[in-house]
């Protein structure tokens, strides 16, 4: 019996460029909105080939999270070794990381890549829960940020970073040429809703540039972070070299991301990330 044929080429054709691969080294959420699933969605409709190495496995649907079990650094080592050996990412994110002894782990692997390494550090939820103690926050200081092309915080997570409380622009300002100081090259940091707009603040070199977007206030965050840093990624993976354009591309589509209303879960809703528009 014969292979049947291929689809025909139409406008649901999902295109990966060849050459476009992306690794996140995360955490796993089982019910698909953040972490490591949310990445390799994200990676997947925008055109790249995503690959992952599982830092952390959580027990969390839309409502809560009730478990975390982080994995050992060995076994974290081992899986970013097989995957650089067969298929090299072009850009590299990390997100939930666990404990001292992983961002000691990681930080140690990447210190040999060469493509951009955009570091989201999960430290404090988007609604000022901690989710690290201060070692990991000092990890990430001395160890991680040295690596990092983008650092991504949100507001709490900048301010335990830079130990500066975030209160004005010239706080802000201030608190990215502080982690940029860790090493940093370009800083990110996720302001939240600031006078009924979604603001961000872009540090590139000595200039900050503030990005805003309309306030969405829908239920459909769960993941939100985890899909801008990945869509950053992704971007750079495709080839991007304006780090402005690439934070731009991220924030926009995180921001349809948002809009687009899952109704999934009796929780806080995913997130979901549209495929590229055809040109």
């Amino acid at each position: 019996m014969s292979d049947p044929s291929p689809p025909a080429d139409d406008q649901d054709t999902l295109r990966i460029t060849p050459s476009a691969t992306a690794l996140t080294i995360a955490g796993s959420d089982p019910s698909g909105g953040a972490g490591l699933q949310a990445d390799l969605k994200t990676f997947q409709q925008l055109g790249v080939y995503g690959m992952s190495v599982v830092t952390l496995l959580t027990v969390q649907n839309t409502l809560a999270v009730t478990r975390v079990h982080v994995l050992p650094p060995d076994l974290i080592q081992e899986q970013f070794l097989a995957v650089l050996s067969d298929i090299p990412p072009r850009a590299i994110k990390t997100g939930a990381l666990g404990n001292v002894d992983v961002v000691h782990a990681v930080s140690d692997l990447l210190t040999d890549v060469t493509c951009p390494i955009v570091v989201d550090p999960v430290l404090v939820s988007k609604h000022g829960h901690l989710l690290a103690d201060d070692c990991v926050v000092e990890a990430y200081r001395q160890k991680l940020l040295p690596h990092a092309f983008l650092v991504t915080p949100n507001r709490f997570e900048a301010e335990r970073l830079a130990n500066l409380a975030l209160t004005d622009e010239n706080s802000v300002c201030e608190a990215i040429l502080r982690i940029q100081e860790f090493g940093a090259k370009f800083v990110l940091i996720k302001l939240g809703t600031v006078n009924g707009m979604s603001q961000h603040m872009l540090g590139v070199g000595e200039t900050n540039y503030c990005i805003e977007t309309p306030a969405l206030r829908r239920n459909n965050t769960h993941g939100s972070g985890c899909i801008l840093a990945a869509a950053i990624t992704a971007k750079l993976a495709l080839g991007e070299t304006d780090i402005s354009a690439a934070v731009h591309f991220g924030i926009h589509r995180t921001y349809e991301a948002v809009y687009l209303n899952t109704h999934l879960g009796q929780g806080i809703h995913p997130a979901e990330i549209r495929g590229m528009r055809r040109e």
